[in-house]
């Protein structure tokens, strides 16, 4: 699940998108498919169910990150297993695919070269170019940057801790360390890459270079600039290898020669930098990338020929690659690491494909009897913003309204950990006709249901809502492991997942049998009159614990305060922001352009951020 539409929207360039091809590893994934739908049994079972979600969320599958090798196997698995089952294509020209492009970040384009105008780091070419040694960041700008360099320890201000007391910043190459002295976990709020360009321009530096030095938190030493770290553009920055740093803070290239510095800045013994010798110029080239990503669409014709009006199932299929698609939670080494994804979302898929099975092999038997057909999507490009979704939606409303030819959408997202708590049902204000369907379910069904109203979710339903369809989004509960490589195929529970399998084709089968296709609501979202003069930029949650940020828009004013995904709303201005309502009674009083107060929670630290709303 990731973001709750709010409050802005960002028109990027149509750039054209690079499609990635992997045709050893479709192949192998195309007869994965085939071999799981004939090893598949009619019934909905629990081997079923863990076959289909432990190959999703196989090492083969990388992660599955949107555009990449893993993705590209996870979707010709779905689609090979879609064309065993029979169902016809509902993708591109007659395919099981559905294309789509989306922003990734930056890449390099022009003229891109680092320069040591009069002293040259030892074992260095007087000029390099970027890949080995250095690598621009996604949201440094593009120029010819040249200035003499300052080294500001960790590059961080708060406090009675300021990394750049008595230093002259403006005009010149800041040199820091990326994250935070261990002896001040306090300050992990000011350790990300963005919070401290941020600072680096404020203060007025030329443009900023990170060096990683042998800080454990930090997984790679080097970012490219496809990454897309948020923030928008900021100023100049890089990363350098730990070789090229020690080269330039200490005159020897040996990593090993930057310990010594890292540790006396870390142990928080040294808080204030130093200048440097030397004068750097860099030609940074870059521009913004864009990728490509696919869904998987099928459809189950129910009758003899196409029906008018079809029931959608889908579920999302791509996850967080290696850490580098999407929002990963982990820290330290575990962030590049492999994200499995095995609850968000092999599980929705597997409920999904063995929904498919079930009823396919029902109509081959003659005895599914319903009025409309049955539509199956796997989803890709959610983790990043559901692109997919959104490309689906957008598209299929050009030659007529979407509803009713879907008639209703039921989204499976992370359904693999039932809990005792029970299951929960989303999006219940989306129909007045969702109450008596879930209360005769509930009547016949051994699992207990917690229904939510709040039709605006951070999930795949949200395109297909707005396109003015009846939704409901199907969601056992978030947990430690969301987001990490720790959601592994070991942490989840089967029997509940055969339970919630089970429950979604009983309440498909109520849909797929009403007289009339669910009636649509529009639930209101305090736009128009009431909406506040500001923006911030942000997408987020309501969860328990309060707003949880979900999504920063590129180049909106919460990217240039530092606000990151994950991030807890507390307080603006010095007013409360704990829900959604709090929220909007306190930008209705802010003026655009003004700065004020944010306060935060970041991993269980509290910090303040200033931040200048922006006009509606």
């Amino acid at each position: 699940m990731r973001f709750f539409p709010i409050l802005c929207c960002i028109l990027l360039p149509a750039l054209p998108a690079v499609a990635k091809n992997f045709p050893k590893a479709e192949k192998t994934a195309h007869r994965q498919g085939n071999k799981a739908f004939k090893k598949s049994v009619q019934e909905i079972t629990e081997k079923d169910l863990r076959m289909y979600a432990t190959r999703l969320a196989s090492a083969e599958y990388e992660g599955r990150g949107t555009g990449d090798k893993g993705e590209r196997m996870a979707t010709s698995y779905l689609a090979a297993f879609f064309r065993g089952l029979g169902l016809s294509p509902e993708g591109n020209d007659q395919s099981y695919f559905q294309t789509f492009d989306f922003p990734a970040g930056m890449k390099m384009e022009g003229k891109n070269n680092l320069t040591f105008e009069d002293r040259v780091p030892a074992g260095f070419e007087k000029t390099i170019s970027p890949g080995r040694h250095y690598q621009p960041l996604s949201f440094s700008t593009s120029g010819e940057i040249k200035g003499g360099l300052v080294f500001a320890g960790f590059g961080i201000s708060a406090g009675d801790y300021d990394s750049f007391d008595g230093l002259e910043v403006k005009g010149r190459w800041v040199v820091v360390l990326r994250g935070n002295p261990g002896a001040r976990p306090q300050l992990r709020g000011s350790g990300p890459l963005i919070v401290k360009a941020n600072l680096a321009r404020e203060k007025g530096a030329a443009g900023i270079i990170f060096v990683k030095g042998t800080n454990k938190e930090v997984s790679t030493e080097l970012l490219p600039p496809s990454q897309d770290i948020g923030g928008g553009t900021i100023l100049p920055a890089l990363t350098i290898t730990d070789q090229l740093a020690a080269a330039i803070l200490s005159g020897n290239p040996e990593p090993g020669s930057l310990k010594n510095l890292f540790e006396s800045y870390s142990s928080a013994d040294r808080i204030k930098g130093f200048a440097l010798k030397g004068e750097i110029s860099a030609h940074i080239g870059v521009v913004r990338n864009r990728d490509e990503g696919r869904n998987v669409l099928a459809r189950l014709v129910t009758g003899e020929k196409p029906a008018k009006e079809a029931i959608m199932i889908g579920a999302h299929i791509d996850h967080l690659g290696y850490g580098n698609r999407g929002g990963t939670r982990a820290r330290g080494e575990e962030a590049s690491e492999m994200h499995l994804g095995a609850d968000d979302n092999a599980s929705g898929v597997a409920a999904m494909m063995e929904l498919a099975q079930y009823f396919a092999a029902r109509k081959a038997d003659g005895t599914l009897e319903v009025k409309r057909d049955l539509i199956f999507a796997g989803w890709s490009g959610e983790e990043l913003g559901l692109y997919g979704s959104t490309h689906y939606a957008r598209e299929a409303g050009k030659e007529s309204a979407l509803y009713p030819r879907v008639a209703a959408y039921l989204n499976l997202d992370m359904v693999g950990r039932l809990k005792e708590e029970g299951l929960n049902i989303q999006g219940t204000g989306s129909s007045n006709d969702w109450k008596d369907m879930l209360d005769r379910l509930q009547q016949e069904e051994e699992i207990k249901i917690l229904r939510s109203a709040n039709p605006y979710l951070p999930t795949d339903t949200a395109p297909l809502y707005d396109a003015g369809v009846p939704v409901l989004s199907i969601f056992t509960g978030l947990h430690d492991d969301y987001h990490t490589p720790r959601d592994t195929i070991e942490t989840l529970n089967f029997p509940g997942l055969l339970k919630v399998t089970g429950y979604v084709r009983d309440m498909t089968m109520e849909l797929a049998r009403l007289p009339e296709a669910p009636g649509y609501v529009k639930v209101e979202r305090n736009r128009g009159r009431n909406a506040p003069p500001v923006r911030l930029g942000i997408q987020f949650e309501a969860i328990e614990e309060g707003i949880r940020v979900s999504r920063v828009q590129e180049e909106s004013a919460a990217a240039r305060s530092g606000l990151q995904e994950n991030d807890l709303l507390r307080k603006l201005n010095g007013a409360d922001v704990r829900n959604r309502d709090e929220l909007i009674a306190v930008l209705r009083k802010l003026e655009p352009g003004k700065e004020y107060p944010l306060t935060i929670i970041r991993m269980e630290k509290e910090i303040t951020l200033r931040i200048a709303p922006e006009k509606r």
